[in-house]
């Protein structure tokens, strides 16, 4: 249920949470913030993309009830339809302090399902979350978290995650940037996963934190009847068996974005360095992997439109693979693009490697602002270009940049209400033809 308005939060090494932002740098979601408290938008990074959507909703003192419709799209999954009934309980003053909501939903291969989600928020920046979802056909799975971006009086980061899902979604192509569509294939990845962080926050900007991370992977046949399975085609690359995952990392993060849900100017750079081990008997390697995230948000033309430019490089150096054995990096630990924040004309996992480069180039134009029941409603059109490639440890350096890339251009149309919500569709166009994602949230 991946691409429904509540997702399992896959605890990943990138994610990380971040420094609060000083009081005046934006209007928390209901566009209040008491003196000396961070906005309640901070709790939102990464979080849940229909959360936010949630928490804008116009909530009366005690408990109010909206039924809303739900519906997604993407390549590997197909659409998703339903509804979902929120039912939110406000303090006095109207701040939303917990969300209860039931959701029923339908996917042609998963069939008939269902979502239990949970929100709550002791204070402006701590929040506890609790998901568990059910379809007919193997996609199900439980997530807890917990974070708090203030404490110790605002200096330190804590956080905990736990996930245990089945996503029978998944895809693998084979290594490389060369893999064709007629490679594609398709499993079911059965998940145990375990997150801890402690982080400092060193300025409002800066902050510096320390991972532990546990994932438990098994490889199962997929959903997809149309597509040969992964461990038939693919018998011995490394992780097919299964694997269990110790990372330990550090991140480093500076961002000066006036928003992180909905930014329209400002600087963003994360790094991240870890180390991994697989514990799985028999398979016991080590190996590390690097992390660049950088963004540059530039408004121009009074304001009416943002120029967007990301580059991101994601690598595993070590033991990365031994050829005709299972033994290396496990080919889900690998750098992979695809998907509705890479390069948009494919679906997830559609180019892996032991190394990943990529570059985004997009243009925000609002051609629309209008003020609608007491909320600001936008209307952007976003041209865009996706650039990438994948490659395996022994490519040369001058065909880093030069040599099978993809490019994908594509259109976004967003509809956003500030300041909290996006919603999105963006069509691209790459090798394998077009590709269509309908759901919530920026890719970057």
């Amino acid at each position: 249920m991946q691409a429904l308005l509540f997702a399992p939060s896959l605890v990943d090494a990138e994610e990380v949470y971040g420094p609060p932002k000083p009081p005046q740098s934006a209007p928390s979601t209901q566009g209040k913030v008491d003196e000396g408290k961070v906005p309640l938008r901070e709790l939102d990074d990464p979080g849940y993309p229909a959360e936010h959507a949630l928490r804008s909703l116009p909530a009366h003192s005690d408990y109010t009830v909206i039924p809303l419709p739900a519906f997604a799209y993407n390549r590997n999954e197909g659409y998703w339809a339903g509804g979902l009934t929120p039912i939110l309980k406000a303090n006095s003053k109207g701040d939303i302090e917990e969300i209860l909501a039931p959701q029923y939903i339908y996917n042609q291969r998963a069939g008939h399902g269902g979502s239990l989600n949970y929100f709550r928020y002791p204070s402006d920046t701590e929040q506890y979350h609790a998901l568990a979802w059910y379809a007919q056909r193997l996609d199900q799975g439980v997530d807890l978290g917990y974070k708090n971006l203030s404490a110790g009086g605002g200096r330190y980061i804590l956080a905990a995650d736990f996930g245990a899902f089945k996503n029978p979604f998944a895809r693998f192509f084979g290594f490389g940037s060369r893999t064709t569509e007629a490679q594609e294939t398709n499993y079911t990845s059965r998940e145990l996963l375990v997150k801890l962080t402690v982080g400092i926050n060193l300025t409002p900007d800066l902050s510096l934190m320390l991972t532990e991370r546990y994932r438990n992977v098994r490889v199962d046949d997929g959903i997809v009847a149309s597509l040969p399975g992964t461990a038939r085609l693919f018998p011995t690359i490394p992780g097919i068996e299964g694997a269990q995952v110790l990372g330990h990392g550090l991140t480093f993060r500076y961002d000066t974005r006036d928003s992180q849900l909905i930014p329209t100017k400002g600087t963003y750079v994360n790094v991240l360095a870890e180390f991994n081990q697989n514990l799985t008997p028999h398979e016991e390697n080590q190996w590390g992997h690097a992390a660049l995230d950088a963004r540059q948000l530039i408004p121009h033309s009074s304001d009416q439109m943002v120029f967007v430019s990301r580059i991101l490089f994601n690598g595993v150096f070590g033991q990365i693979e031994h050829r005709g054995t299972t033994l290396g990096v496990p080919f889900y630990e690998q750098p992979t693009l695809g998907g509705e924040d890479t390069l948009r004309a494919f679906g997830h996992g559609r180019y892996i490697g032991s190394w990943a480069v990529l570059a985004n180039l997009e243009e925000r134009v609002t051609v629309l602002n209008k003020t609608m029941f007491d909320h600001d409603i936008h209307l952007e059109i976003a041209p865009f270009l996706d650039m990438g490639r994948v490659g395996q440890s022994s490519v040369k350096a001058e065909h880093l940049f030069f040599k099978n890339i993809q490019f994908n251009p594509g259109t976004g149309i967003r509809l956003l209400v500030k300041p909290t919500v996006v919603g999105r569709l963006d069509v691209a166009y790459g090798r394998d033809g077009p590709n269509l994602f309908v759901g919530l949230d920026y890719p970057f």
